[in-house]
């Protein structure tokens, strides 16, 4: 028996027995704390991912590998007769990429009408920003019914990028960059409109969904 042999059947054990233990040591990855809010004329979401960073995560983020969060993201109108309908979706892709020679964790998040970026040396900043999606637009008000109701719902998956020997190899036994949550959905909601709004509602329609001055909130309640 060659010595690569040798060594790939050692480290195929020692990733599947390591895998293992991943598997029934660690708790699942899983989004909470969905809620929705208004910004003006937009519907926006607040969501947070927990039990993401295991060791073995944290230990390969401290090595330089950039480490991204994919966010789903679908605002539904419940429907009993057609199946729910889809009215908005976003995708937001949260990055974190440590910089060993600044010592400093480079994060990004992208999506629709999100766009930001911060640097910290705080490993718990860091963590709090890749684990939290805060006033992320989902919808225009316009696209809302007061007589429907809706549920926004979210899932989340990890993708680990530019991955070096061992790790390119421990990665193919291990469930390391390959989790993906269920999805985790709002109780149903409706909308109460404010009366005021309706002649600036319909002066602004066909406006892009940007919140504007002077716009008085086009929701005043999420109701269960």
């Amino acid at each position: 028996m060659t010595t690569f042999l040798k060594t790939f059947r050692a480290v195929t054990f020692v990733a599947m027995f390591w895998g293992l233990l991943v598997a029934t040591g660690m708790a699942k990855p899983a989004i909470t704390k969905v809620s929705l809010n208004t910004q003006k004329d937009l519907i926006t979401l607040d969501a947070e991912l927990i039990d993401a960073f295991s060791e073995k995560i944290k230990e390969a983020i401290e090595s330089g590998v950039p480490m991204t969060f994919t966010y789903e993201i679908e605002l539904r109108k419940q429907s009993s007769v057609f199946g729910d309908e889809v009215v908005s979706q976003n995708k937001v892709t949260q990055t974190v990429q440590f910089d060993t020679l600044k010592k400093v964790y480079q994060f990004s998040s992208q999506g629709k009408n999100v766009n930001r970026q911060v640097s910290t040396k705080s490993i718990e900043r860091y963590q709090e920003l890749m684990l939290t999606l805060k006033d992320i637009p989902i919808a225009h008000v316009f696209k809302l019914d007061p007589e429907e109701k809706y549920y926004v719902r979210v899932k989340a998956e990890m993708e680990a990028d530019g991955l070096w020997f061992p790790f390119n190899y421990l990665l193919f036994f291990v469930p390391f960059n390959n989790f993906e949550t269920p999805w985790t959905q709002s109780t149903p909601l409706t909308i109460q409109m404010d009366p005021a709004f309706g002649v600036e509602a319909s002066q602004n329609k066909s406006k892009a969904a940007i919140p504007a001055k002077g716009v008085a909130d086009g929701i005043r309640s999420f109701n269960q």
